[in-house]
């Protein structure tokens, strides 16, 4: 069969959309693009917003005007685990499977007898990676319950992946020469506290690290009050220095109604640190607009926050009410049009932190992997280095694709940031 891919949302989909891929690759199948014909569409979808689901029923329709009815449409994912019937509605989709039964989606595709299963990770046959980076799953899943969120009802309680097929996927994507390794999960800071061995985020880095070779590790999102002192003396030691800390607001009134268990002086004092030990840490973050019950005081919190601390890139989203949360329920509910000027004047500020954090970074030699991309405007290769600069790097061959190089970082603009290879 020719099958077509889809993935919509966080580094978890991705992976566990390789991992379809690869299934069904090894059981004899054509793995199309998406907007080609194919006998069989998978969506993999997303449901942190209302706009999320808005874009994942498009994607939806579109495979099913392309399929003509000849096509089998399979939606899985986010919003397949908690809006099965809206999507069961739309015309032409043949199967739905939640991410508790996603792992049966391959063998349900071949129509073969399934066994269901709500593991954290299914072992890939081998090595999950692309030319420039691997995934590694290493968590699924949420015991937090912020009152904005959907995500714990869309993926279960925390639930990590025991360390022995960790390492056994991590040494696989070292031998295969992977120059960046990235763990990714849906609560990564909570690795560990469903094991019986003891095992913590920061054991499990300390581990790999140890067995890195020439790769380096990237850490995803990972929630304040999870880093540790020990984790953060690590940063740069293999461990690329680079971490995203979600903020939500910069208010603590709002952030006890979001359920976020941290203050925002906690926080500001956090980053501050990291700073410190690391120098030139990239510190990313996700700032909501909008959250029911901000109003004008509560929002310039928010900004100021932003302002005195040393984020470098800022994930900028507004509050989308998810039924069947808390939040969605509150009565002081914003109006949309001022969630949106709020939302682009944090995204104005991030652009700004971001712009000084590259230029201060300016005339750094660096290492950068260089990545199979090449810039439409400049003509050159792009390359990622450790503190999250992607930079056009002037001097990168075809070779050196996959592979680290040495950069010096030579002039930054508004949009791009130019190295020079070494």
């Amino acid at each position: 069969m020719r099958i077509a891919f889809s993935t919509l949302g966080c580094k978890i989909n991705q992976y566990e959309t390789d991992l379809m891929r690869q299934e069904l690759q090894s059981r004899g199948n054509t793995i199309v693009p998406f907007d080609a014909d194919a006998d069989v569409y998978i969506i993999n979808t997303c449901s942190v917003t209302a706009k999320s689901d808005y874009q994942c029923r498009q994607v939806i329709r579109s495979a099913s005007r392309r399929g003509k009815g000849a096509a089998r449409i399979v939606v899985t994912g986010c919003y397949a685990e908690t809006r099965p019937e809206e999507i069961r509605k739309i015309p032409g989709v043949d199967l739905v499977i939640g991410n508790r039964d996603k792992a049966s989606l391959p063998a349900r595709v071949m129509d073969a007898d399934i066994v269901t299963t709500q593991s954290a990770a299914g072992a890939p046959a081998k090595p999950l990676r692309s030319r420039t980076r691997g995934f590694l799953k290493i968590q699924d899943g949420c015991d937090n319950r912020c009152s904005y969120c959907i995500v714990p009802f869309a993926r279960g309680g925390s639930r990590s992946v025991i360390p022995e097929d960790i390492h056994k996927e991590f040494e696989g994507l070292v031998k295969t020469g992977c120059p960046e390794i990235v763990l990714t999960g849906i609560h990564v800071g909570t690795y560990g506290t469903d094991l019986k061995d003891g095992t913590d985020l920061t054991g499990l880095l300390t581990s790999l690290l140890a067995k890195r070779g020439n790769s380096r590790i990237r850490l995803s999102s990972i929630e304040p009050g999870e880093i540790t002192s020990e984790m953060i003396g690590l940063l740069g030691k293999g461990l690329c220095r680079h971490l995203h800390i979600p903020l939500q607001s910069g208010d603590d009134a709002i952030l006890t109604a979001m359920k976020r268990n941290y203050t925002a002086g906690f926080y500001l004092d956090l980053l501050g640190n990291i700073a410190r030990s690391a120098p030139d840490v990239a510190l990313g973050s996700d700032v909501m607009a909008g959250f029911p019950g901000e109003g004008d005081r509560e929002f310039q919190n928010t900004l100021r926050l932003v302002e005195e601390s040393p984020l470098t890139h800022l994930h900028v989203f507004s509050y989308s009410p998810r039924p069947g949360t808390v939040a969605a329920e509150m009565k002081t509910q914003v109006p949309e049009p001022l969630k949106k000027r709020r939302s682009e004047a944090l995204r104005e500020l991030g652009r700004r932190k971001n712009l000084e954090f590259r230029k201060r970074c300016s005339g750094s030699v660096l290492e950068a992997v260089v990545e199979d991309k090449i810039d439409a405007e400049t003509g050159l290769l792009t390359g990622l280095t450790d503190n999250y600069l992607r930079v056009h790097i002037e001097g990168a061959k075809k070779e050196n694709i996959g592979k680290v190089i040495t950069v010096t970082l030579a002039e930054v603009n508004e949009n791009t940031t130019t190295a020079i290879a070494c």
